[in-house]
């Protein structure tokens, strides 16, 4: 199957080298479209690395391109049928379409790669990897690289904003059609299936084997945790903003000043499927719930963090010239508070999958494709006790969000959302 025609090369080629459409000069000499690797796999869409080189007859120079492409995933019919029901690439590319160019222009730095070509099935963006990198395995986050995402976020949040209030609208209102909810929302069997996937680990974990924590798993844990949905509609109480919702690790490039550096100097994110118009606090909880290890850590860097992303949130302001009041910092602290279990179940409902071994989870898509589908959008207590004898320490991992979520539910006298 041919992703790319030789016609969409060359139209790709044209706008990275900013010509006009009509121009003849340019001549495709070779294309290449090879397959990512397999850490480089999604599980809604196929990733290809695009290399084209092309000469310009008029100067007689040659021009090497290379480009990061996402595809719907031909290779896996169930997920493929996933994608195309819920929309998926037609909310991505109409966000990098309509949305993420408007809020560009009033940014002072890269928020996100450039795309060059798009249809409803295929995404061609600029390679962030000739200039950016993911971190190593032998390297770890720091305070330092939460803190440059957290700038990274507060920049796209206020340059939202910014839009807004030059054209006097709201995102949500126009974009509504664009915006819908793909992740956190009860007509999402992913979703679904991932709530009951808590509810069944909850009911293993030691922890909770006497009769009033059981009784409390049983018949109230499901109930309470379908209320989440909720808190992903657009907040009643603090300014919305444009939040990307997946600032995970494999959606984090950094850039760094010299080779030899530790520390990054700049970051930038990818993959906006689940990008939404609402509270600024999911962003920030987000990064400190899937980013930060452990509650342990998050617990001495949690205040410090909400603090850094509100002081470069009120620099953005000023900068943009926008009112300080748009946000107060009494208001951001107080709806991270409201916040807080958007965090904790974004972490149990995603640490199964993300902690997962790279060599289990593709040997599952590829070898039974059908059952992996069963496993994450109808049941998946036969997958996670499948992984606990095939990856050792993977029962410990998975149950730390698990005790967190359901010690924080088992303490509320009411959950309000």
């Amino acid at each position: 199957m041919e992703l790319l025609s030789l016609e969409e090369c060359r139209l790709i080629a044209l706008r990275t080298l900013h010509l006009k459409t009509d121009d003849d000069s340019l001549v495709l000499l070779e294309r290449q479209l090879d397959a990512g690797s397999n850490d480089l796999m999604g599980y809604m869409g196929e990733y290809y690395k695009l290399r084209l080189e092309l000469e310009d007859t008029r100067t007689n120079s040659k021009h090497h391109l290379q480009y990061f492409v996402k595809s719907i995933p031909y290779k896996n019919p169930p997920q493929r049928a996933e994608c195309e029901r819920k929309g998926v690439f037609r909310k991505e590319t109409n966000i990098y379409r309509q949305l993420l160019p408007n809020i560009q222009r009033y940014a002072n730095r890269k928020l996100f790669p450039q795309c060059y070509y798009s249809r409803d099935d295929i995404m061609v963006l600029e390679d962030l990897t000739l200039h950016y990198r993911h971190l190593k395995l032998t390297e770890c986050y720091s305070f330092e690289h939460y803190k440059l995402v957290l700038e990274h976020l507060a920049a796209l949040h206020a340059a939202s904003m910014a839009w807004e209030e030059a054209e006097q609208f709201y995102i949500g209102d126009r974009y509504k059609n664009v915006l819908n909810e793909l992740l956190m929302n009860m007509q999402n069997e992913w979703f679904v299936t991932g709530l009951k996937g808590i509810v069944f680990l909850a009911a293993r974990h030691e922890k909770y084997q006497t009769d009033k924590a059981q009784r409390f798993i049983k018949e109230e844990l499901y109930q309470l945790l379908t209320k989440s949905e909720h808190l992903v509609e657009p907040s009643k109480t603090i300014r919305n903003v444009l939040c990307h919702r997946d600032t995970w690790d494999r959606n984090i490039l950094f850039g760094f000043a010299n080779e030899h550096d530790c520390l990054p100097s700049s970051c930038c994110i990818v993959d906006f499927q689940l990008t939404e118009y609402c509270s600024p606090t999911l962003d920030v909880l987000f990064v400190l719930y899937i980013l930060v290890p452990s509650a342990r850590e998050r617990r001495e860097i949690y205040e410090p963090a909400l603090e850094h992303y509100y002081e470069c949130l009120h620099s953005e302001f000023v900068r943009l010239g926008l009112p300080t009041g748009l946000i107060t910092r009494k208001n951001f602290m107080k709806d991270c508070q409201r916040s807080r279990l958007f965090g904790l179940i974004v972490k149990a409902l995603t640490e199964p999958q993300t902690k997962m071994s790279a060599s289990i989870s593709n040997k599952l898509r590829a070898e039974e494709p059908e059952k992996f589908d069963s496993y994450l959008n109808c049941d998946r207590s036969e997958m996670y006790l499948r992984v606990m004898q095939m990856q050792p320490d993977y029962e410990q991992t998975i149950m730390q969000p698990i005790e967190e979520l359901v010690d924080y539910l088992m303490e509320l006298e009411h959950l309000d959302v």
